[in-house]
């Protein structure tokens, strides 16, 4: 019998998303003491549970107002139940065997961040069922999915938790601070374990301005940048700058 985990899913305005979401939980929360917390930040119209799991003791939604997406992800946190918790978008699926396989790992080995492939990415050869990745790594570029993350409390609890005063980059925030504070490491299953809505439409992400964003990444990587050792990755990113930069020259 494996440990229990909790699902985390924030949300504002994801109506349109609600009854598909919780059939995914009956699907996915079948370990005993499997439980969500659903923070609803804000919606128009509150979220609320399906008259058919009206009385599910393993959910609970919290409705705080409109309080930010990294005070939403902290305050699901605090009023998970287990120790162990799994990131899902509202707008996500989790296939059967996630939460199975996640667990698995983090029992092992407590201080990383789990996270797993989506169906709709491109298909890579790898030999290793199980794949490391430097936190350098996501100074070229973000490969992870937020929303297949999973993490023990502790992971969470050191690195300060989620910050709450950014406008956007709040997940590799966390990841960054999660490896340089807390010391955890990044792992990511090599098997797709998510099926991720690609609409942009519907991506909080889109809805960014790009320079808005271009210009809190960039801080949010300096930030983080002399707590990490030399490594190629950051030579790469380092050299596509220079390269973005003498483009902009040119023009």
């Amino acid at each position: 019998m494996r440990d229990p985990i909790t699902i985390i899913t924030t949300v504002r305005d994801g109506d349109a998303y609600r009854d598909r979401y919780f059939s995914n939980l009956r699907q996915i929360l079948v370990g005993p003491g499997d439980h969500a917390v659903i923070v609803d930040d804000g919606s128009t119209t509150p979220l609320t549970t399906p008259s058919d799991r009206l009385n599910d003791p393993r959910l609970k939604i919290i409705h705080p107002g409109k309080i930010g997406r990294g005070a939403s992800l902290n305050l699901a946190i605090e009023n998970s139940p287990t120790d162990l918790i799994a990131i899902q978008d509202i707008d996500d699926l989790s296939l059967p065997d996630r939460l199975d396989r996640q667990v698995d790992v983090l029992c092992n080995n407590h201080n990383q961040l789990v996270f797993a492939r989506a169906v709709s990415d491109p298909w890579r050869p790898t030999l290793a069922a199980l794949q490391h990745f430097s936190p350098a790594r996501l100074y070229f570029s973000n490969p992870l999915h937020h929303s297949s993350l999973a993490m023990h409390r502790s992971v969470w609890a050191s690195a300060g938790g989620y910050a709450t005063d950014l406008p956007c980059c709040i997940d590799l925030d966390f990841y960054l601070r999660a490896c340089c504070v807390a010391k955890a490491r990044i792992s990511r299953l090599s098997m797709p374990l998510i099926e991720r809505t690609l609409d942009p439409g519907n991506r909080h992400f889109a809805r960014i301005p790009n320079a808005l964003y271009q210009k809190t990444r960039a801080s949010v990587l300096a930030r983080y940048r002399p707590d990490l050792p030399w490594s190629i990755w950051l030579a790469a990113a380092k050299l596509r700058e220079l390269q973005l930069f003498s483009a902009r020259d040119v023009r």
